[in-house]
């Protein structure tokens, strides 16, 4: 499918109600809506099952395909497995919700670990324990991946633990099915040369499990969530590799406004580039 027939937008604080949301995509040319679960009226929604048919029959209705991010804050470098296990718990009822609603995936982080002072320096728990943390994650993963066959498809982003060392080569051993990635533009351009050399390694090397895309723009320095044009990120080339997947591609920019000038920018500047 061409990428102009992908794009869309995420909402988080612009709207209360996800049918407004759905019916602002529709009105202005936009494919796709991602909703992020930080907004707690999104939430109040989606528990009550009459409407998540009514979601559902409104997408249908505006023919603009709907995707979840998961809420934020859930970890999977904690050393707990209760907790871990309720951010799992968490996940599947997401993922339920997706199914209910027709969403055709879920993006969520892996969270963040703990960095401990250490005399002048620092260690991450991870790093102190890595053999625990690889099979709690591997598994943490496993479980959820059969958990999302038949419902909606489950995209890990790049940020946070993403990016520790022990991460790539459980990534490497569980994608696949309906568990893939979350290709965020935005942060790959925050990080230096060598370090954004080998994430977009990764992500080509697993191309086919590129699912769902972010793109917002940045001057290299921190994670802006601009509007495209507004940075300088050369996003021609990450088009490019995302034409050759069916991964959705959402514009992560705040406002809606935002979204649209985004639109606007991908239409005189990097359409022209991509194949017709």
């Amino acid at each position: 499918m061409k990428v102009r027939r992908r794009l869309g937008l995420q909402i988080l604080f612009d709207f209360s109600s996800i049918i407004d949301a759905i019916n602002f995509c529709s009105d202005n040319g936009l494919a796709v809506l991602e909703l992020n679960l930080g907004n707690i009226e999104f939430q109040r929604q989606l528990a009550f099952a009459r409407e998540r048919r009514r979601i559902r029959a409104a997408a249908l209705q505006q023919e603009v395909a709907l995707a979840i991010h998961a809420i934020d804050g859930p970890s999977f470098f904690i050393p707990s497995p209760r907790v871990r296990a309720a951010g799992v718990k968490q996940l599947k009822e997401e993922l339920d919700w997706a199914q209910d609603i027709g969403a055709k995936n879920v993006v969520m982080h892996l969270g963040f670990d703990m960095n401990f002072g250490m005399d002048g320096g620092s260690r991450y728990t991870h790093a102190q324990f890595p053999e625990y943390y690889a099979k709690a994650i591997a598994e943490s993963l496993a479980e959820l991946k059969v958990y999302a066959r038949g419902k909606a498809r489950l995209c890990v982003e790049n940020v946070g633990g993403f990016r520790y060392d022990l991460t790539p080569p459980i990534l490497d051993r569980v994608l696949g099915g309906n568990l893939g990635l979350c290709l965020d533009v935005g942060h790959i351009n925050t990080l230096k040369p060598e370090m954004r050399a080998k994430e977009l390694a990764f992500f080509r090397k697993h191309r086919q499990s590129i699912f769902h895309s972010h793109v917002h723009d940045n001057s290299g320095l921190r994670d802006e969530h601009s509007a495209l044009g507004r940075g300088r990120i050369d996003f021609v080339p990450f088009f490019k590799l995302l034409e050759k997947t069916d991964a959705l591609i959402v514009f992560e920019v705040r406002p809606k406004e935002s979204a649209l000038e985004s639109l606007r920018y991908f239409e005189g500047e990097i359409e022209p580039h991509l194949r017709k």
